[in-house]
């Protein structure tokens, strides 16, 4: 099992810096049969971030409406977060001097299922590590 954030999601549906990166993992996960799960803002940020790529030009919105299916349908195991799970990304945004606690929601998934959170911010990943955390990826690590 792991977790992504919806920026890995969004890779896999416009063309972004990290995409390339994003297609190969997934190669390699769905040959490891990895299960990926997701919190379900990872849905809403999916969204936002399509009709961003919408506002901008860079796809139309039927585009973006076919994008987000296709991203639907990958099969990823959405979480609905509890108590316990809001507890620990309001913990983790703390330690990470996050004002929000987005990141963190993802965070709390991972470290809750005893997983790997993988993440194209570079940032969040080096702050995590000085943290300790050192279950936390950049997408393009090697």
């Amino acid at each position: 099992m792991l977790v992504i954030d919806a920026n890995l999601g969004l890779a896999l549906a416009l063309p972004l810096p990290y995409s390339y990166h994003m297609l190969r993992r997934m190669e390699s996960w769905g040959a490891g049969r990895e299960q990926i799960l997701i919190p379900s803002l990872w849905e809403y940020e999916v969204v936002s971030g399509l009709r961003r790529a919408c506002a901008v030009g860079l796809v139309s919105e039927n585009a973006a409406i076919q994008a987000l299916d296709a991203l639907l349908e990958l099969g990823f195991l959405v979480i609905q977060a509890g108590p316990d799970t809001h507890r620990r990304a309001l913990g983790l945004a703390g330690r990470l001097g996050q004002a929000r606690a987005y990141d963190a929601q993802y965070l709390a998934l991972a470290e809750i299922s005893g997983c790997e959170f993988w993440t194209a911010d570079q940032r969040l990943v080096q702050r995590c590590q000085q943290l300790g955390l050192a279950w936390v990826h950049w997408i393009g690590e090697e």
